[in-house]
């Protein structure tokens, strides 16, 4: 069985404070998007990990859909944030999404799930193809080899007993992301070929491409 939590507890600082996870896409908060496809996809649960002020908003949201979504209240850090969402986990497969990445598809799940099925942590990624420079202000400094790196995306998934290491040794090692802990402890990471249409909302133009992307997403 896969679990899933879909981390959405950020304050949204590059967008001035707003919550870009609650934002209207066509119609549908954001990160309602990707809480249909889990569902579509048949995870056993999904907790969605919200602000404090942002419960009541997201329970009624998703009041009508299914009783096997929680809504819980995030941490002060994306640390105990994923922590508490662990706790409210029980299968042996946990996925960890960002909830402003509205545009998973059912094959991208699967092919992660296959993955920590035979790995034990598998993110997706997509090889970067445009040329990448090192800049100190505005100063451009040297060209980075492209060829062995990767844009990693969301969900990333983990085996249970794995990312519960994890999750609590992250604050010891002052790091904010799972797979960096893995990787400083010499961790395997495995990789699957990630999803163009996978886009992280960060930034106010990124809602204007969400947008085209909403009206022909299924």
């Amino acid at each position: 069985m896969v679990d899933v939590i879909i981390a959405s507890a950020g304050g949204g600082l590059r967008m001035g404070g707003i919550y870009k996870q609650f934002l209207d896409l066509e119609g549908s908060p954001v990160v309602y998007y990707a809480i249909m496809k889990f569902l579509e996809y048949g995870v056993n649960k999904i907790v969605l990990v919200v602000p404090s002020d942002k419960i009541e908003y997201s329970r009624e949201m998703l009041s009508d859909i299914d009783k096997t979504i929680k809504v819980i209240e995030g941490g002060r850090s994306r640390q105990e944030s994923v922590m508490k969402g662990l706790s409210e986990c029980s299968s042996n497969i946990i996925l960890i999404h960002d909830g402003v990445r509205p545009f998973i598809k059912k094959e991208l799940i699967g092919s992660i799930v296959r993955g920590v099925e035979e790995f034990g942590v598998c993110a997706p990624g997509l090889p970067i193809t445009d040329t990448i420079k090192l800049y100190s202000g505005n100063k451009i400094l040297w060209t980075v080899n492209r060829r062995s790196l990767l844009q990693v995306q969301t969900p990333q998934g983990f085996k249970r007993d794995i990312l519960k290491d994890i999750v609590h040794l992250m604050i010891q090692y002052s790091v904010t992301d799972e797979l960096t802990l893995v990787e400083k402890l010499d961790g395997d990471i495995f990789w699957v070929r990630g999803d163009p249409i996978n886009i992280k909302i960060t930034y106010p133009e990124d809602i204007k491409l969400a947008s085209i992307i909403a009206r022909s997403w299924k």
